[in-house]
């Protein structure tokens, strides 16, 4: 609760700047429960779709309120609650391997360092969103999906290319907008546990409770698992435990004012091996990062003279304790203020946005002298303007970045699509982003010897264009989706190893993404839906081959209910030959493709009771994600779930 009431006063105190425009979830249930199919006018449907969590609408891709994916002139993809069940996946990071343009990297077990890229980007340029809050770690600037379990998720939407004209910084490869029944209102109550492989236990408990027009969610729950030895040495098991809680009040009428709060507090508890020797090769430690995160929203929905006005106050902080050979603890904290107007006339809808964020860390020992509570200010406007038909669709969004420690930065972006009468719809964009250095990129980090900041950096900038089209066959029950993107990016921010201590600096030369993706959506029979994904991907710099880029990706998953108590999903999500560094030569390495199999069965008991049955890697590949870190091999895991709406 301390920590609640200091991240809600900071955002109420704050007066200081952000680069983060994102999309409000509100409320993720019933718009209209008199929803008319045959309405033709799209904002009107729109308006009167019912289920949010559908992936007939989504609320990325616009500041205020919502939209349908065909109006987007960039590709977005959606896993539902239904895809999150019938997968039965116990980690958000392993049901993104689902969707198109997606690179996973795990360092180990489950609840180890997990990172996500992004059409070829860094895992610094993708920006994810958990219930409208940017949730990336302030001092490191990038996003880790190693405690975030997939029990509490109802939706999961990726918007790809690149954003920064809505978004801000990080949102170079996509947005990521993760929601939870934080922000529901549809009566729940539901339990759910599971035991397996690995020593592996898993619960959850949530509960959402309408109040009159309102609603107030609770979720709590947990993973721990023993793991295996990540160093491949059979030493002692490196597992990991998790707890989470996340508390959500939607809608609550005051005057005319719609407000909504979220609060979340999450413990992770990671064990690791470490390069003790400076050899490049894990040795077999008991190592230990202990990961506190909370998470504060306050917003407020009104109308004046005409205008939708949306106000948000958000704090996002992150302690980091790791107990290792080199011990140190860090605190990052971000604390983001924005106030939205929409304009809607006609076919056409003006948004604008004024937006403020201020970043700070911590760290002990300081042995890399960082400047006393060293901080990044940073001010933003922005301006939407939206034009939406039955057939034409256009956009055009323009940011402006005001940054205290680096330079400001323009980005901007234009898209349109156009349906067909045939069922197709082609669709286009072209636009620019930017990514902010990071804290520790600025100020260096413990130990000094290592790694020391560099305040001379420059945002990384992208200019990118996209050129999809996406096909409906046999009334709808077959869609095809293909996009060829391209992105070049400028002042790239490595780490240069050539000097000691290591530093942050800009590269001279341009990096470069291209490649293609494929989806197909495809339901035979109204009780089989099949879907698949694939990724062509070129990512270079200076004409070389980037580092942990997959050449290809793909998935399928199938689903099929013979009868109406079970239901069968299979699932293989494979990873092709990719790059990696090896430390202990300093040279580059071929780490060989892989397919990650499974199988989840669920069956209904009864109305209120679900048995399920898992399966991962059944195929039991030994493969590697990250140089030198050994694989997770075959678990079948077992569990109950009641559900009471």
């Amino acid at each position: 609760m301390k920590r609640f009431l200091y991240l809600s006063a900071a955002c109420l105190m704050s007066s200081t700047p952000t680069a983060l425009a994102q999309s409000e979830t509100e409320s993720m249930d019933t718009v209209c429960v008199d929803c008319c199919p045959e309405i033709m006018d799209t904002r009107q449907y729109r308006e009167c779709t019912e289920d949010m969590t559908s992936d007939e609408i989504v609320s990325v891709g616009t500041i205020i309120g919502h939209a349908m994916p065909f109006e987007l002139s960039s590709p977005v993809s959606a896993l539902t609650a239904e895809d999150i069940e019938n997968r039965n996946q116990t980690y958000v990071g392993e049901l993104l391997r689902a969707l198109p343009g997606v690179s996973v990297n795990r360092s180990g077990p489950g609840g180890a360092l997990t990172q996500i890229r992004m059409r070829g980007n860094e895992a610094s340029h993708v920006l994810v969103l958990i219930d409208g809050v940017e949730v990336a770690n302030p001092v490191a600037g990038e996003f880790d999906l190693s405690g975030i379990s997939a029990s509490d998720i109802v939706k999961i939407e990726v918007l790809r290319g690149e954003q920064s004209a809505l978004y801000g910084s990080d949102a170079v490869g996509g947005v990521i907008n993760i929601m939870t029944h934080a922000g529901t209102s549809r009566k729940l109550w539901q339990a759910n546990v599971e035991a397996g492989s690995f020593g592996t236990v898993s619960g959850q408990l949530t509960g959402v409770v309408p109040i009159g027009n309102a609603s107030l969610s609770v979720a709590i729950g947990g993973v721990r698992t023993d793991g295996y030895d990540i160093s491949g040495l059979g030493g002692e098991k490196d597992g990991s435990k998790s707890r989470n809680v996340n508390f959500g009040l939607n809608h609550v009428n005051v005057g005319g004012v719609k407000l909504s709060a979220k609060y979340s507090d999450t413990h992770l508890s990671t064990d690791f091996d470490e390069d003790l020797f400076f050899s490049g090769r894990l040795d077999d430690t008991q190592s230990e990062t202990r990961v506190d995160t909370q998470t504060a929203r306050i917003s407020a929905d009104f109308d004046v003279a005409g205008l939708e006005n949306q106000i948000t106050l958000s704090g996002h902080n992150i302690s980091t304790d790791s107990r290792a050979s080199f011990p140190s603890i860090s605190d990052g904290t971000r604390r983001n203020a924005r106030w939205a107007v929409k304009k809607s006339f006609d076919q056409h809808a003006i948004t604008v946005l004024g937006e403020t964020e201020r970043e700070t860390y911590t760290i002990t020992p300081n042995l890399a002298f960082v400047p006393t509570d060293p901080e990044i200010n940073a001010y933003a406007i922005a301006g939407d303007y939206r034009y939406e038909s039955d057939y034409l669709s256009l956009t055009a969004s323009a940011r402006q970045d005001f940054n205290d420690r680096f330079a400001d930065a323009f980005t901007w972006k234009l898209g349109g699509t156009y349906g067909f009468d045939f069922g197709g719809r082609v669709r286009a964009s072209v636009g620019t982003a930017v990514k902010n250095p990071s804290l520790i990129e600025l100020f260096g980090f413990y130990p000094e010897a290592n790694f020391a900041g560099n305040p001379d950096l420059k945002p990384e900038e992208s200019l990118g264009y996209n050129i999809g089209y996406t096909q409906e066959l046999m009334s709808g029950d077959l869609k095809l989706s293909a996009d060829y993107f391209r992105s070049d990016l400028e002042d790239e921010i490595f780490t240069d190893f050539s000097g000691f201590p290591f530093v942050a600096r800009n590269r001279i030369n341009k990096s470069r993404r291209e490649g293609v993706e494929l989806t197909v959506n495809y339901d035979p029979f109204s009780n089989i839906n099949l879907y698949g994904s694939a990724t062509f991907l070129k990512a270079e710099e200076n004409d070389t081959p980037e580092i942990r880029r997959p050449e290809f990706l793909a998935s399928f998953t199938a689903s099929w209910s013979p009868v109406d108590a079970l239901t069968l999903t299979a699932s293989a999500d494979h990873t092709g030959r990719q790059l990696d560094t090896d430390f202990s030569t300093f040279s580059v390495v071929v780490l060989d493709a892989f397919t990650l199999v499974g199988l989840n069965a669920a069956y209904d008991i009864n109305e209120i009771i679900t048995l399920t049955l898992r399966g991962e890697n059944l195929w039991d590949e030994d493969y590697q994600e990250v140089v030198g870190y050994a694989s997770q091999g075959r678990g079948i895991f077992g569990g109950l779930r009641a559900r009471f709406e």
